[in-house]
């Protein structure tokens, strides 16, 4: 299966909860907000086209909590129906709503940032493990099924999402659906310019 850089950024870069207190801190010290009402929950897209790994259908899913924990799962599928699972990504982390984003001409979007503490890439079926293993992802060769691997800090094609590194998006709820902005690879670039300005409309989470 032929896998280029541009195929694995997507796949490496490209989100049950109790407690409520109105400030925490991450383990890095960071001091954090509590989330917005209108955020708290579980979120999920249908199952939509992909072309990571050559795969054709992805899943996407974001679980905020009251204390300002996410957690972004993206699940990958060998079919277009999203039946037959390949690989699973995760990232778990902090994140803060900063209100309007004055970039938008919407002047419901949101500012939103989501700073990582921990990323995890799980391969769910044999049919990618020899050439993960023969490309060395993430500097591994060890690659197995359903083996949860950590590749925070990992140079991965030359990607990487790091420990407390932060992904500056937008956001919006509307009509009981959350969007997030143009641009969903978890690309953390320390970087507010890289914010988008616009939303990605056609691709809507449903709260759960």
């Amino acid at each position: 299966m032929k896998m280029h850089s541009k195929i694995l950024t997507a796949l490496i870069l490209p989100l049950a909860f109790i407690g409520c207190k109105d400030e925490d801190t991450t383990e890095t010290g960071q001091n954090i907000q509590a989330t917005p009402d209108e955020l708290r929950g579980t979120w999920n897209t249908d199952c939509i086209g992909s072309d990571v790994l050559n795969l054709p259908a992805t899943k996407r899913e974001y679980v905020f909590n009251a204390i300002g924990d996410f957690d972004r799962v993206e699940t990958f599928y060998s079919d277009s129906g999203c039946q037959n699972l390949v690989a699973t990504y995760k990232v778990i982390g902090t994140v803060e709503a900063k209100g309007h984003n004055p970039e938008s001409t919407d002047p419901d979007t949101n500012m939103i940032n989501f700073t990582v503490n921990n990323a995890t890439l799980t391969v769910n079926s044999d049919t990618i493990i020899d050439a993960l293993n023969t490309m060395k992802l993430c500097g591994k060769a060890d690659w197995a099924v359903n083996k949860e691997t950590e590749v925070t800090n990992a140079d991965c094609e030359g990607s990487r999402i790091g420990k407390g590194s932060v992904q500056f998006d937008s956001y919006d709820v509307r009509d009981g659906q959350l969007y997030l902005g143009q641009k969903f690879l978890f690309l953390s670039k320390d970087d507010a310019s890289a914010r988008p300005k616009e939303l990605d409309t056609g691709t809507p989470f449903h709260k759960q």
